[in-house]
């Protein structure tokens, strides 16, 4: 609801603010493959996604065509202090890349407008909604989710994708640590199925 609510808010100042001058300032299929970030302002953090069919389901490799695909995020701090992470909306944090038979698979078409719009009018500065979550070290947090395709009967979520068709998928994200910008931590590979 609370990310459903920030779209709606972030569509509407992006299409009514003006541009900026720029020349202002674990499931079966899953590989840990993970990378970790550090610098001195970043924490030393490991995402790790998984694929669900909804919020309140076990991780599974197996879909059906017209299937909602759900891929919460898991963020564990590997520094021996605690760290606070930023929670803001999918298209300031987070990129997943999808592939079907090595190919890449097209984002929506309205995701990539959007993209675009929130960055050119840096929306996020200006209206973002952020959440500080703190990691404890060592301890695995599910912090966030994101949508990766609705199901075949819409629920309104805000979807990456367009309903997948059969076939193998290979799935990874690049998760930014802070709310608006800043480097992104490459998540693992998850690899999941979609049947007829």
């Amino acid at each position: 609801m609370f990310k459903t609510f920030l779209m709606v808010i972030t569509l509407i100042a992006a299409v009514a603010a003006p541009p900026l001058n720029r020349g202002t300032a674990n499931s079966a299929g899953c590989q840990e493959q993970t990378t970790q970030e550090t610098s001195a302002s970043q924490p030393t953090v490991k995402v790790t996604i998984k694929t669900a069919r909804n919020a309140l389901s076990s991780a599974t490799d197996s879909f059906h065509v017209g299937d909602q695909i759900l891929v919460p995020i898991t963020m564990t701090n590997t520094s021996k202090s605690p760290a606070n992470v930023c929670i803001s909306s999918d298209l300031y944090q987070d990129l997943p890349r999808l592939t079907r038979n090595d190919a890449t698979v097209s984002t929506m078409k309205w995701q990539s407008r959007i993209e675009q719009i929130v960055k050119r009018d840096e929306t996020c500065k200006k209206l973002n909604l952020p959440e500080s979550v703190e990691l404890n070290p060592n301890e695995p947090n599910m912090v966030d989710w994101l949508v990766l395709v609705d199901s075949k009967v819409p629920t309104g979520a805000d979807a990456w994708y367009d309903s997948l068709p059969p076939g193998k998928y290979e799935l990874s994200i690049q998760r930014r640590i802070e709310c608006c910008d800043g480097p992104r931590v490459q998540s693992n590979t998850v690899r999941f199925e979609v049947l007829p």
